[in-house]
């Protein structure tokens, strides 16, 4: 049997479907409510855990058909559902024959050819294919002087402003049954292997490893390692402590043990602590994050913001929850309870960063060209010297730092063939001459990380500013030579990366912070410190 993963787009719909799946006595491979923007994302990552076919909803349904190989089955409105929405607005309006206008994706539609005459409406339509018509199609029911808009929330905004009547679009439970239904039917008719017996589909890039249990590529012992550990504890409602000082891994990691463990039809809750902010009223609250979880799974990160209250209060719900706890500190002995770190280091997961892997960097400079070719269209080849070049230079910066680089490159190079001086070329404009000298002859650790003079790990920032957690991942700077001379270069990159970033999110804060990989603090401390607020 194919294993089906739903992925919706608000908690309602969610909870539907799992009332759906218990009445029925089924159960899916995954579920999870995820964000537009993170559609192909969240797809991607349910296709390398193993998921073969995919339950979605309108845009979300539109966006994972376009950038997977997967069967999507759409969950669309059924007559019955449209028929009583008609109804409620009816009632809302108090008028014969009102006029009643629909404005949501088009494949979220079903045939409403009828409706009005049956239901005693004007009935007008407007479906679009993508977000940015919505607004618009609002905007033109608004002007078409109808009595009551049903849609979306972006919908309703405008109906609000404009003072006109509005209900929310909602999936009724025939169509959720019906969505499950056509899902399990598909599923019946793959075979033995997994695959449908008239069509095959591409598992996303990891590294050999089609049904990984992580959805990023490795090669290295270390994180094989690491994988295997989170694997194992997955299983069972240990507590689990995610270690990863530079890089955002630990998300993958978190999902991936969420998605294994028993509690993976019910939610996955995020909170992010910050610095001198108790969290006792968001996590344990009537309304806090450990109620929102449910029989779910907890997921804390940057524990080492966590005030003592709150450690306390986590102690005790430790051995009848299941909790992942996030730290970008190697060594969390001087932010935590005596008794709560002891509890939580028997379950630690480190995750290596990419100085602790350094034969990864090949692997992942190919994986990462090819990912770019097809990106931009593109077709540059790196040459075995250039290779040699990059895995002999410092990526402090892990990953992303790696990847940013060789996207830059791709972008700029103006010939097919990558050679070692285009490499070492790039690297000095971005990073500095020193940082060029630091990298070709730095003696790489066998843990990894920046030593001080006591020997002791310091915690280094992501050279590449912008995409990590800097609070979280302290200063940085110490003994390591490759970020101290680098400093200036590295802020008027993190600086123009978040100055883009705010203007793509239309100077929305949170959502710049969220595509940053940072928290609304730091970016806040970060407009700041570069005067761009």
């Amino acid at each position: 049997m194919a294993n089906i993963a739903l992925l919706v787009p608000n908690d309602e719909l969610f909870r539907l479907t799992h009332d759906v799946l218990q009445e029925q006595q089924k159960r899916l491979f995954l579920m999870k409510v995820i964000e537009s923007e993170r559609a192909v994302m969240e797809a991607r990552q349910a296709i390398n855990q193993g998921a073969d076919i995919i339950i979605a909803r309108g845009l979300q349904a539109t966006i994972i058909k376009q950038y997977t190989d997967i069967p999507v089955v759409e969950i669309v409105l059924t007559r019955q559902g449209v028929i009583d929405m008609l109804e409620r607005a009816k009632r809302v309006v108090h008028k014969s024959h009102p006029h009643i206008a629909i404005v949501t994706f088009k494949n979220m539609a079903c045939d409403l050819s009828g409706l009005d005459e049956q239901c005693g409406v004007h009935l007008h339509e407007y479906f679009v294919q993508n977000p940015e018509l919505l607004r618009p199609a609002a905007m033109q029911a608004i002007e078409d002087k109808v009595d009551l808009i049903i849609g979306g929330q972006t919908v309703l905004t405008v109906a609000d402003a404009a003072g006109i009547p509005s209900i929310f679009i909602t999936n009724t439970e025939d169509a959720v049954e019906a969505a499950i239904k056509e899902a399990f039917q598909l599923a019946a008719t793959f075979d033995g292997t997994g695959g449908l017996p008239e069509a095959t589909y591409r598992k996303a890039e990891t590294g050999g490893k089609a049904s990984s249990f992580v959805n990023f590529p490795y090669s290295s012992a270390r994180m094989q390692a690491a994988v295997t550990l989170a694997e194992q504890l997955s299983e069972t409602d240990c507590p689990k402590l995610l270690i990863e000082p530079v890089g955002r891994l630990y998300r993958a990691f978190a999902n991936a043990m969420h998605n294994k463990s028993k509690h993976s039809q019910e939610k996955l809750v995020e909170y992010d602590c910050i610095a001198g902010e108790s969290a006792y009223e968001a996590l344990f609250g009537r309304l806090g994050k450990m109620n929102d979880a449910a029989k779910g799974t907890l997921q804390i990160n940057f524990i080492e913001h966590l005030d003592l209250r709150s450690q306390k209060k986590l102690l005790e719900i430790l051995m009848f929850r299941n909790v992942i706890v996030v730290t970008k500190k190697t060594d969390l002995r001087p932010y935590l309870l005596p008794e709560l770190y002891e509890r939580l280091i028997a379950f630690a997961i480190r995750i290596p960063m990419l100085m602790d892997t350094p034969e990864e960097i090949p692997f992942l400079a190919d994986i990462y060209m090819r990912r770019l070719a097809e990106q931009y269209g593109r077709y540059h080849v790196l040459t075995k010297d250039a290779m040699k070049t990059i895995a002999g230079l410092r990526w402090d910066g892990g990953r992303i730092q790696l990847e940013s680089f060789l996207e830059r490159l791709v972008i700029t190079a103006d010939h097919r063939s990558i050679r070692p001086e285009d490499i070492t070329s790039l690297y000095e404009t971005i990073y500095g001459t020193e940082t060029l000298a630091s990298g070709t002859e730095a003696d790489r650790s066998t843990d990894g990380g920046a030593m001080n003079a006591g020997g002791q790990h310091e915690d280094a920032e992501l050279s590449l500013g912008g995409t990590a957690e800097s609070d979280a991942l302290g200063s940085g700077a110490g003994t390591n030579p490759a970020f101290r001379m680098s400093a200036t270069s590295v802020q008027a990159m993190e600086r123009e990366r978040i100055v883009r970033v705010l203007a793509e999110c239309m100077g929305s804060r949170e959502k710049a912070a969220e595509k940053l990989g940072i928290s609304k603090t730091t970016l806040w401390r970060k407009l700041r410190q570069y005067q761009i607020i």
